[in-house]
C-alpha cells in the first residue's frame, strides 16, 4: 500500500491537472497552476533528489503555465493533450536512457538499501519504468490519433489516454508484489 502512495504522490500533479484543465482558458491557467504548485509542495524531496518524473513534472508546468497564462500561446493551449503525453514518454524513456529509471528512484523510498544493487531489484526498476514508457507512448497515440478516435468511438479515446496512468499503477503494485512474493519463496 506504502509503494502504491508513493506513485500517486509522484502522478498526483498530472492527475490533478487532468481532473481541472479545461476550457476556457482561464480554467487551463488554473489547473497549470495548481499541477506547478502540487509539484512544489509534494516533490520537494523529489526535487533535491533529482528524481527524474519530478523535474520533468516541474519543468513541463512551469513552461506551459509562462507559455498559457503570460504569453497566451494558442498553439500549446491547442496541443496541451498531445504535450502532455509526449512529455510524460519522454520523462519514462529518458530516465531509462540516462541510466536511473524513475521507478527505481521511487522504489529506493520504500526498500532497504540492502538490495539496491541486487540485480533483481534493478532489473524490476528497469522493467517497470519501460512498461510506463509503453503506456505512455499508447496514451501519445491515442493522442496523436484523437480526432478519429473521436469520431469512430469517444470511450476508446478515454481508455487509451486516460486509463493508461491507472493501468500503470495496477500493474506496478501487481508486479512488486509478485516479486516480493516470489523473493519470499
Amino acid at each position: 500500500m506504502k509503494d502504491l502512495l508513493k506513485i500517486l504522490l509522484g502522478f498526483l500533479p498530472w492527475i490533478l491537472f487532468g481532473i481541472m484543465a479545461g476550457p476556457p482558458l482561464t480554467r487551463l491557467e488554473a489547473a497549470l497552476a495548481v499541477a506547478l504548485a502540487a509539484t512544489l509542495a509534494l516533490g520537494f524531496n523529489q526535487l533535491r533528489k533529482g528524481f527524474f518524473l519530478t523535474w520533468g513534472s516541474l519543468l513541463f508546468f512551469l513552461v506551459s503555465f509562462i507559455l498559457v497564462a503570460f504569453l497566451k500561446n494558442l498553439w500549446v493551449v491547442e496541443h496541451m493533450d498531445l504535450l502532455v503525453r509526449a512529455t510524460l514518454a519522454a520523462i519514462a524513456w529518458a530516465s531509462i536512457i540516462a541510466g536511473r529509471p524513475f521507478a527505481l528512484q521511487y522504489a529506493r523510498e520504500s526498500v532497504p538499501e540492502a538490495y539496491w544493487r541486487t540485480p533483481e531489484f534493478i532489473h524490476t526498476g528497469y522493467f517497470i519504468s519501460m512498461v510506463w514508457g509503453i503506456i505512455f507512448l499508447i496514451a501519445l497515440g491515442a493522442s496523436l490519433f484523437r480526432p478519429y478516435l473521436d469520431q469512430l468511438a469517444g470511450w476508446l479515446y478515454q481508455l487509451l489516454a486516460t486509463g493508461s496512468m491507472f493501468l500503470g499503477i495496477i500493474f506496478t503494485q501487481w508486479y512488486v508484489h509478485r516479486v516480493r512474493k516470489a523473493r519470499q519463496a
